[in-house]
């Protein structure tokens, strides 16, 4: 018997959740510095109340870019040729949920507005064009 724990489960028909995991993740680290989150010596001077607020708040701005990150990369997979669109739905889907991200995520209106804006910042290969990271961070700052 083999030791430890699978700490991946690939289920999804293309590792969409994977390779828009490296675009969220840069992302919300700057955006978190960028949209003027408090630091560590503010937090602590908030009271646990406000504190856990701002953290759901966060979370849920950080959840939408996901989602709407994801789906741009889904669209533009299908607009290349390279899925179809029920694979880009249904993976989309299974990589939410292996996240633990409700798909129903997708309807958010944040989401459906934003999704569209960040597919054009998207290279032919359906990656972030590194001349656009700005404004991708943009988008996070303004519209999530």
């Amino acid at each position: 018997m083999e030791k430890g724990f699978k700490v991946w489960r690939h289920r999804s028909v293309v590792p969409v959740g994977l390779i828009t995991a490296g675009l969220i993740t840069s992302g919300l680290i700057t955006a978190s510095a960028v949209i003027g989150l408090p630091g560590r010596t503010e937090q602590n001077a908030l009271s646990p109340v406000v504190q856990r607020r701002v953290a759901t708040v966060i979370l849920a701005q950080r959840i939408r870019a996901y989602a709407a990150m994801a789906q741009a990369h889904s669209l533009c997979l299908v607009q290349k040729g390279s899925l179809r669109p029920p694979q880009a739905v249904q993976a989309l889907k299974i990589t939410l949920q292996d996240l633990g991200i409700d798909p129903a995520v997708l309807t958010n209106p944040l989401v459906e507005v934003v999704s569209p804006r960040f597919q054009a910042l998207l290279d032919a290969d359906c990656n972030l064009d590194p001349k656009h990271e700005e404004a991708a961070h943009a988008l996070l700052r303004h519209e999530l």
